[in-house]
C-alpha cells in the first residue's frame, strides 16, 4: 500500500479553517504542509496568508503586533502591511533604502462561503492555475456554511484520506443508536465516475440501514463526491430541501492531519436543533478520532498494509489520482483523471 511518490500535493488550495476563527486585529498561525504561516484580516475583512517569518531575522509575525493594518515585528519593529510588503524599519537612521523591496512571501488567500482557504505552490516564484482551481463547495457564494467540529487526526494526510472514503470502518466504528448496528448489515451496489480531481459516487438512495439518513424524509437521495487533495463533499436531496456536509483533510506535517467538518442545508428546522445535531456530528468525528489514535500505535511498528477488494477501491483510485497530480506538476502538463466508471459492492 507505500506510494513512492511526495507525501503532500502542491499547487492546489486546502482548507485553513472556519471564517469565524479569523478575527479582524489578530493574527493566527497555521501549520500546513510543514509551512507556519500567519493569517489576518486587512482593514476591509478580506483574509490574508502569509510566511510566519520576519525577513530580518526569522522571528514569527504571529508573534508581533497587528492593528489590522500594519504587522509589527517584536524583534526590531519592522513594518509590514497584510500584502507582506515592508513599511518601515524603525532602526534605519536615513531613508536611502527602499525598503518596499523587502517582502514577506503571500499566500493566495480566499474565503468562501464563509470559510478560509489557501493555496500552496510548488514553486513560490511562480503560481500556476491557482485562480482556475478554487475548490468547488456546491453552494453560492451569498451563503455560509457552519462549522461543527475540527480534530487532528495522528496519521499523516495518505492514511487520513484512506480513512476517510473508506466505507467498510462505518458499520464498526460507528455504531451508534443515531446511526446503525453492526448486526444489520446489507450488501452494496455504489455507481462512480470520475470527476475533476477525483470521483464521484453517483446519486442515489441512502441506504436503509443507516438511521442518521431515515430520518429524512420526501425523496431523499445523496451524491458524495472525493476531490484531491483531501475532501469529501456530500450533498442530499431532502424534497424541495438540501443538506451539503464537507469534511476536508489539511496537512499539518507529515504526522499529523486535521479533519474540518462544514455543514449547509435549507432545512428550517435545524437551525433550531443545531446544538444537539452538532453534538451528534462531533460524537461521530471523535469516534474516528479514536480509532485513528489505535491506528496510530499500530503504524509505529511499522507494519506490512494491504488493499483488498472491492472496500478498498476508493483507497487505489487516491493513489492513482496522487501519481497522475505529481506528474502534471513536475511536467507542467494538463492533469489527466486516470480512473474509469466502476460499478462497487461491498457488506456494511
Amino acid at each position: 500500500m507505500a506510494s513512492d511518490q511526495p507525501l503532500f500535493l502542491k499547487n492546489l488550495w486546502y482548507f485553513a479553517f472556519h471564517g469565524s476563527k479569523l478575527k479582524k486585529g489578530k493574527l493566527v498561525q497555521k501549520e500546513i504542509l510543514g509551512e507556519r504561516i500567519a493569517f489576518g484580516r486587512d482593514a476591509q475583512g478580506k483574509p490574508f496568508a502569509l510566511k510566519d517569518n520576519c525577513p530580518h531575522r526569522g522571528v514569527p509575525l504571529t508573534a508581533g503586533w497587528f492593528d489590522g493594518t500594519t504587522i509589527q515585528c517584536c524583534y526590531h519593529g519592522w513594518k509590514f502591511n497584510c500584502s507582506g510588503t515592508c513599511t518601515g524599519i524603525p532602526a534605519l537612521a536615513d531613508d536611502k533604502l527602499d525598503v518596499n523591496k523587502i517582502k514577506v512571501y503571500e499566500y493566495p488567500c480566499r474565503e468562501i462561503s464563509g470559510t478560509i482557504w489557501v493555496y500552496i505552490p510548488q514553486n513560490k516564484l511562480k503560481l500556476e492555475g491557482a485562480d482556475e482551481r478554487l475548490p468547488n463547495l456546491l453552494l453560492d457564494s451569498s451563503e455560509k456554511f457552519l462549522h461543527v467540529e475540527t480534530v487532528t487526526m495522528p496519521t499523516n494526510i495518505d492514511h487520513s484520506v484512506i480513512g476517510l472514503i473508506d466505507p467498510a470502518h462505518v458499520t464498526f466504528v460507528h455504531q451508534s443508536w443515531f446511526w446503525r448496528s453492526s448486526k444489520n448489515l446489507k450488501r452494496k451496489e455504489k455507481h462512480f465516475v470520475p470527476d475533476e480531481l477525483g470521483f464521484k459516487m453517483a446519486r442515489h438512495k441512502p441506504s436503509s440501514n443507516s438511521k442518521g439518513y431515515s430520518v429524512l424524509k420526501g425523496g431523499t437521495s445523496t451524491e458524495i463526491n472525493f476531490q484531491l487533495p483531501g475532501n469529501r463533499l456530500e450533498h442530499i436531496q431532502v424534497g424541495k430541501n438540501e443538506i451539503i456536509s464537507i469534511t476536508t483533510l489539511t496537512p499539518l506535517n507529515e504526522n499529523e492531519t486535521e479533519l474540518n467538518h462544514i455543514f449547509y442545508t435549507t432545512i428550517g428546522l435545524a437551525k433550531f436543533l443545531w446544538t444537539p445535531l452538532r453534538g451528534l456530528g462531533r460524537t461521530f468525528i471523535g469516534q474516528d478520532l479514536g480509532v485513528f489514535q489505535k491506528l496510530r500505535e499500530g503504524l509505529d511498528t511499522n507494519p506490512t498494509l494491504m488493499l483488498v477488494g472491492d472496500p478498498d477501491q476508493q483507497a487505489k483510485w487516491y493513489y492513482e489520482l496522487k501519481k497522475s497530480w505529481h506528474k502534471s506538476v513536475e511536467e507542467k502538463s494538463p492533469f489527466v483523471n486516470p480512473l474509469q466508471p466502476q460499478t462497487l459492492h461491498w457488506i456494511t
